[in-house]
């Protein structure tokens, strides 16, 4: 498994290549949350076009990571998801917790219409 990572001051994204198994999850867990704390971003897009397995380990590091920057008050969106990952997601009843975007473009404005969304909720509540 490898991933490589593009930073914004909004989110990051980390194309995701390879294996999320139990032989990876936890590199991929150590990977990401090092890049969250480096680069301080609130959100992250996963890019999965070029994941080719994921097991029930790496389905759970997805789930944590999603609780991790969803409890920080961020968003957590898998995009370009193949369709035997989506079976995967969706036989472990992911796809209803795990927010999904078509495109890494989708989830990124997806994440800047949240952004003015909150700022104009905030304007009018002051």
């Amino acid at each position: 498994m490898q991933i490589e990572f593009h930073v914004a001051p909004l989110f990051a994204i980390a194309r995701v290549s390879g294996e999320l198994d139990l032989s990876s999850a936890e590199k991929f867990r150590s990977l990401i949350d090092q890049e969250l704390r480096r680069s301080g971003v609130p959100n992250v897009v996963v890019n999965l076009r070029n994941l080719s397995f994921i097991d029930s380990t790496g389905l759970g590091v997805l789930l944590g990571r999603h609780k991790t920057v969803k409890s920080w008050g961020g968003k957590f969106i898998l995009t370009d998801i193949p369709p035997k990952i989506v079976s995967m997601l969706e036989m472990a009843g992911l796809m209803r917790v795990l927010e999904t975007a078509r495109t890494e473009g989708d989830a990124i404005r997806l994440i800047e219409s949240c952004r003015y969304a909150n700022r104009e909720e905030a304007s009018t509540n002051e």
